[in-house]
C-alpha cells in the first residue's frame, strides 16, 4: 500500500468512527452512590467529577432509601449510576433495576451471583497478575506463599490465587481459617513453611480487629505480610498493591459510558495500580530494596 492509499484508508477509519460515534449516547448526568466516605470513596467520587459531567453524590448510609429511589426514577436514559461498595449496589439494585449501572469497588465474593445485562460490576480487589509482578519485584528470593482464607467466604478464590501461584512458578501453602478463633493455629503452621503472607481479600481473616496478631507474627518470624491496601502498609505490612482510587472512579464511569453507547466506543485504559511499602517494617524483617526499585514505588512510608 503507498502512502497515498494509507492515508486514504485512514480518513475512513476516521469518518466511520465518526459516524458510528454521532449515532451513540453520552451520559449528560451522573449518580455516585457511596456506601462509606472514607479516603478510597471520597478518591472515586473525585476520579468521576473531573471527567466534566453533571455528578449528583449520596451517600447510602446518610440518604433515606426511598429518597434516593425516587430521585433514581427520575434518572433518563442518558444517565450512568455508578456505585462504590456493596451497600450501594444493594440499594440500586433494589431501586433501579433497569439503569445502566456500573458497581465499582465490589468487594469479593466467591457465592456472588452474576449481574443482569445492564449492569457491569468492577471488583475492589487487585488482579492477581498485577500482585505477582511485584511480589517477584519487592520479594524475588520468595518462593512459598502462605495464604490464609475462610473457606465459606473465599474458598474458591484461594483455590484461584493458589492457581496463579503454580504458574507463576511459587509454592502456595493455604491455611483455612473457619472462625477468628482457628487464625492463631493456622499462623502457627506457617510459622516454618512461609516466606511471605500474602492478604486475599478475606474479611474474616484481614479485618482490623486482626492485624496486630498478624503483623506481631510477621515481625516475630521474619515474614513479610503483603498486606490487602494501603492502610495495612501504614499499620506495618511491609507492602501492598492498592487501587488509585480516583482513576479507578474515572474507570467506572467510562464503562457506564461506554454501556450507554451500546458498547459501541473502545473500551477504556485500565485504572491505575499503587504500590504502597513500609520502610521501618523492611528494616525490622530485613528487606533490602535499590533506589530503582523504589523509584517505582508510589508512597514509602518511613
Amino acid at each position: 500500500m503507498n502512502v497515498r492509499s494509507a492515508v486514504i484508508r485512514c480518513g475512513q477509519l476516521l469518518l466511520a468512527t465518526a459516524s458510528l460515534l454521532a449515532g451513540t449516547a453520552l451520559a449528560q448526568r451522573v449518580v455516585v452512590i457511596s456506601s462509606a466516605d472514607g479516603p478510597p470513596y471520597r478518591q472515586a467520587v473525585a476520579g468521576i467529577q473531573k471527567q466534566g459531567l453533571a455528578v449528583e453524590s449520596l451517600l447510602a448510609g446518610n440518604d433515606d432509601e426511598a429518597v434516593v429511589g425516587a430521585m433514581l426514577a427520575r434518572s433518563g436514559r442518558d444517565s450512568v449510576i455508578v456505585t462504590l461498595g456493596a451497600r450501594a449496589a444493594a440499594m440500586v439494585a433494589r431501586s433501579a433495576p433497569a439503569a445502566v449501572v456500573v458497581n465499582c469497588m465490589m468487594p469479593a465474593n466467591d457465592d456472588a451471583r452474576a449481574p443482569p445485562a445492564n449492569t457491569q460490576v468492577v471488583p475492589l480487589e487487585v488482579p492477581i497478575d498485577t500482585h505477582l509482578f511485584w511480589l517477584k519485584r519487592l520479594l524475588p528470593k520468595a518462593r512459598n506463599v502462605g495464604l490464609l482464607y475462610d473457606p465459606v467466604q473465599s474458598e474458591k478464590r484461594a483455590a484461584e490465587t493458589a492457581a496463579a501461584l503454580v504458574r507463576a512458578g511459587y509454592m502456595p501453602v493455604a491455611e483455612p481459617v473457619s472462625s477468628p478463633s482457628a487464625l492463631p493455629a493456622a499462623l502457627g503452621r506457617l510459622t516454618n513453611s512461609s516466606d511471605v503472607l500474602f492478604a486475599l481479600a478475606d474479611t474474616t481473616v484481614f479485618a482490623p480487629e486482626h492485624s496486630r496478631a498478624l503483623l506481631l507474627f510477621s515481625f516475630r518470624n521474619l515474614i513479610p505480610l503483603a498486606g490487602p491496601n494501603e492502610a495495612w502498609v501504614r499499620a506495618g505490612a511491609l507492602y501492598a498493591v492498592d487501587w488509585d482510587y480516583a482513576d479507578l472512579g474515572r474507570y467506572c464511569l467510562a464503562l457506564g459510558q461506554r454501556q450507554l453507547a451500546g458498547n459501541r466506543t473502545p473500551p477504556p485504559p485500565p485504572a491505575k495500580t499503587r504500590v504502597i511499602v513500609n520502610m521501618r517494617s523492611a528494616e525490622q524483617l530485613r528487606v533490602h530494596w535499590e533506589a530503582e526499585t523504589l523509584r517505582l514505588v508510589e508512597r514509602a512510608f518511613e
